[in-house]
């Protein structure tokens, strides 16, 4: 067979090789860090003496919050203005005026 096209296939081989180590690698700096921001995260809890269930409660109103936040700000952005309002009105009295 074409030595080049050999070499060539054997070059793929590596490269591929390559890869699948570097993406190895990426999966335990992924773990890694996941598992130090989980350590980090314990910490802080137990520094602040809460237990799991009151973390949870806390979370869970956070949530609420940012939630009921976001609702409002889509809320006022479908609702015209008051001003928007007069402005129709005053429009449609100039009209019926001439």
């Amino acid at each position: 067979m074409n030595e080049r096209i050999e070499r060539l296939r054997e070059e793929l081989e590596r490269a591929r090789q390559r890869k699948a180590e570097a993406d190895q690698r990426v999966k335990n700096c992924e773990t890694r860090l996941k598992e130090a921001e989980n350590n980090q995260f314990i910490a802080e809890m137990r520094k602040l003496d809460l237990r799991p269930e009151e973390v949870a409660r806390i979370l869970q109103k956070a949530l609420e919050e940012r939630q009921a936040e976001a609702a409002a700000e889509i809320f006022a952005m479908k609702t015209p203005a008051a001003d928007s309002y007069e402005d129709e009105e005053s429009e449609v009295l100039e009209d019926e005026e001439i």
